[in-house]
C-alpha cells in the first residue's frame, strides 16, 4: 500500500533500473561508469530512497535467477552477485544479509559438488566427542523421525551413487513418520549422528550402507540392518551433497 501511495506511476522506472543493474551484473560490467549511469537514471526519474531500495532488491532477484543454475553458483557467478550487492547502497542490511547468505550457500554447494572442497565448522557447534583429526562439516537443528512402516526414499545417497543438487525434489509425506525428540544433527569427516536429551544416534561413515531421502527426513541405513534411523532437518540439499562427497571419496 505504501508504494501505491508514494511510488505510483514509477513502477516502470523501478523495473527498468533493476533490469539495467541486473544485466550489468550478469555480464560482469559493473564499474564506476555504470554506477554513475544508475545514479543519473534514478535522479532523472526522481526515484526516492525507498523506491531505490525496492529497485535494487529487484535487481538482485533478477540477477540471481540468471546466475543460479543446476542448484548452485560457480565462483565467477558468485563474484558477480557479490559485486552487485556491494552497489546496492539503499538496501537494508538485513536484506543484504539474506541475499549474501543464500549466495554463499549456493557457492558452497558448487565447491562441494564440483571441486570436492568440504566446508568445516567450529567443533564447539556440535556436542560430539571428537577424535584426533576429525573435522565437523555440518550441524543443524533436527528432529528424530520414526518410520511407521518400511519406507523407500526415492533419492539415494551411497557409494557409487552420487547425489546431485538441483535435480531432486523432497516430497514430504508426514503420514509415513512419527515425530520424536528435537535435537542436533551433525556430520563429521568420520561419522554421522543425532543427539537430543533422551536420544543419541551415531554411525561410522564406513558402516553406512546408504542414506535415503525424498519423502521427508534423511534415513540412514547401516550395513547389515534393515531399519534406518531418520532425522528431519531444514537443508537436505547441503547435507546430501556433503554425505555424497564423503561416501564417494
Amino acid at each position: 500500500m505504501f508504494f501505491n501511495l508514494f511510488g505510483g506511476g514509477k513502477d516502470q522506472y523501478i523495473e527498468e533500473y533493476a533490469s539495467r543493474m541486473a544485466e550489468a551484473a550478469v555480464n560482469d560490467e559493473l564499474d564506476a561508469d555504470r554506477l554513475e549511469s544508475f545514479i543519473a537514471y534514478a535522479k532523472e526519474k526522481d526515484l526516492g530512497n525507498k523506491q531505490l531500495a525496492r529497485a535494487q532488491a529487484l535487481a538482485c532477484d533478477k540477477a540471481f535467477e540468471k546466475l543460479y543454475h543446476d542448484g548452485y553458483m560457480n565462483d565467477d557467478e558468485y563474484g558477480m552477485f557479490s559485486d552487485l550487492l556491494k552497489l546496492c547502497y539503499m538496501m537494508k542490511e538485513e536484506a543484504k544479509y539474506k541475499y549474501t547468505t543464500i549466495a554463499k550457500r549456493c557457492n558452497a554447494l558448487y565447491k562441494i559438488q564440483e571441486e570436492g572442497l568440504m566446508p568445516t565448522v567450529s567443533r564447539e557447534y556440535a556436542n560430539v566427542k571428537y577424535r584426533e583429526g576429525e573435522e565437523l562439516h555440518f550441524t543443524a537443528a533436527g528432529r528424530l523421525m520414526k518410520p511407521k512402516k518400511p519406507v523407500i526414499g526415492p533419492v539415494l545417497i551411497s557409494r557409487g551413487h552420487s547425489f546431485k543438487v538441483g535435480q531432486w525434489e523432497n516430497k514430504e509425506d508426514k503420514s509415513l513418520f512419527e515425530e520424536g525428540d528435537k535435537g542436533a544433527f551433525w556430520l563429521t569427516s568420520e561419522r554421522i549422528g543425532f543427539r537430543s536429551r533422551k536420544e543419541r544416534m551415531e554411525t561410522e561413515l564406513s558402516d553406512v550402507d546408504r542414506v535415503e531421502t525424498g519423502q521427508g527426513p534423511l534415513c540412514v541405513y547401516e550395513k547389515g540392518k534393515d531399519s534406518p534411523w531418520c532425522v528431519a532437518i531444514d537443508d537436505y540439499e547441503m547435507a546430501g551433497a556433503l554425505l555424497s562427497n564423503l561416501l564417494n571419496r
